[in-house]
């Protein structure tokens, strides 16, 4: 496949009448003048904008249903610490979310157990540690099974398990179970006739560095907390919604934060500071933007980093919160986030600027194959 013509926009670069080449699902070359080339494996695409194609790391497609469906499906509701869970296994591929990603140009997610934040309840409902993450291409495949390990600390865990019945009800003893379990783990590793336990297993990527844990947060005071169990343990952490995050800035130079959803309802306490105007003091901080799906439906994710050129960052800046920022936190910027040379051919091709509200997405392209082209719906 060839991609010809028109802007080709990434958080780097700008480069005018692109010729970009593509084989075996990836980008090989990108020239700017090109020879003659058969117009079977061309995309024209003069007066067009070419992007990245766009990557929400915290997502629940497939675990939760815009429809509705009754139930929680993302965390069992019996027990506080389920590390051994993995949310592939309880994944519905034919979720419709996976192609109204493709219309709305994501290519690449991240699915988390857990739940979503409803607007019809009071509270987010999650356990202690919900299980493991993955990562998929909205074509529906699988990337890496197991990418991170979720936690949840704070009110939402809090309530839910006083609303339980369960112990612990408090942010001490959240914490508590959180360094019980980990020391535990840590001993479990250091015994060579250890009986396997598969909670302990689950934990060990974590330990060793090799996946990070992603810690559902709102709070100055519950990131803070969190910041300390992280050093105490040497582990690395990304930080899922932190809502007050630009309350602590100073202490998270060197944190991962996927932020958002940055338009939600305040209810809760937790959700007080929650204002998509406190964009403009997450700069300098690595994040990207997150919809949540479904609390905000997938296929408005470029919508949300739309807002950020109003709180005064550019349309390069505001590509990057859904693009490479994204990639570098998932850990795969080496593959997307931009339109590279020896990268996935992930790439969107716009009717129009991006963010402008009436430009409109023509294709999405993942993995070199067009997945998606405006009017073969209709």
């Amino acid at each position: 496949m060839v991609i010809k013509g028109g802007v080709l926009l990434t958080p780097f670069e700008e480069i005018r009448d692109p010729v970009i080449f593509i084989e075996n699902e990836k980008i090989v070359r990108i020239e700017t003048k090109a020879e003659e080339i058969s117009d079977d494996v061309v995309i024209d695409a003069r007066g067009k904008y070419i992007v990245p194609g766009f990557i929400d790391p915290h997502t629940h497609i497939g675990v939760y249903r815009l429809e509705a469906e009754p139930g929680d499906h993302g965390f069992e509701t019996g027990d506080p610490l389920t590390p051994h869970l993995n949310i592939s296994d309880g994944l519905d591929i034919y979720d419709p979310a996976f192609d109204d990603a493709l219309k709305g140009g994501v290519t690449t997610i991240g699915v988390l157990p857990g739940s979503y934040m409803s607007f019809g309840t009071s509270v987010e409902r999650i356990n202690i540690i919900p299980g493991q993450g993955a990562i998929y291409k909205t074509n529906k495949k699988e990337i890496k099974r197991y990418a991170f390990l979720k936690v949840a600390v704070g009110e939402h865990p809090k309530r839910f398990l006083s609303e339980q019945k369960m112990v612990p009800t408090t942010r001490m003893g959240i914490m508590a179970e959180l360094r019980s379990i980990f020391i535990k783990a840590k001993d479990y590793m250091k015994n060579e006739k250890k009986k396997f336990d598969p909670k302990l297993e689950a934990l060990i990527p974590v330990i060793e560095k090799k996946i990070p844990l992603r810690v559902h947060v709102h709070t100055a005071r519950d990131i803070t907390t969190f910041l300390n169990f992280a050093k105490e343990f040497d582990i690395d952490v990304i930080f899922d919604h932190a809502t007050e995050a630009h309350l602590v800035k100073e202490k998270l130079s060197d944190v991962p934060i996927v932020y958002g959803p940055v338009v939600f309802s305040r209810r809760g306490t937790e959700l007080k500071n929650l204002n998509s105007s406190n964009l403009k003091y997450m700069k300098g901080l690595l994040f990207s933007l997150t919809t949540d799906h479904p609390t905000i439906p997938i296929q408005y994710l470029d919508l949300l980093a739309g807002l950020s050129i109003g709180e005064g960052f550019s349309e390069k800046e505001a590509l990057s919160l859904i693009t490479i920022n994204a990639a570098k936190i998932l850990g795969m910027d080496d593959r997307i986030g931009s339109v590279e040379p020896g990268k996935d051919a992930d790439i969107v091709i716009l009717s129009g600027k991006p963010f402008d509200p009436e430009t409109k997405v023509l294709y999405t392209i993942v993995d070199g194959e067009i997945v998606y082209k405006r009017g073969d719906e209709e």
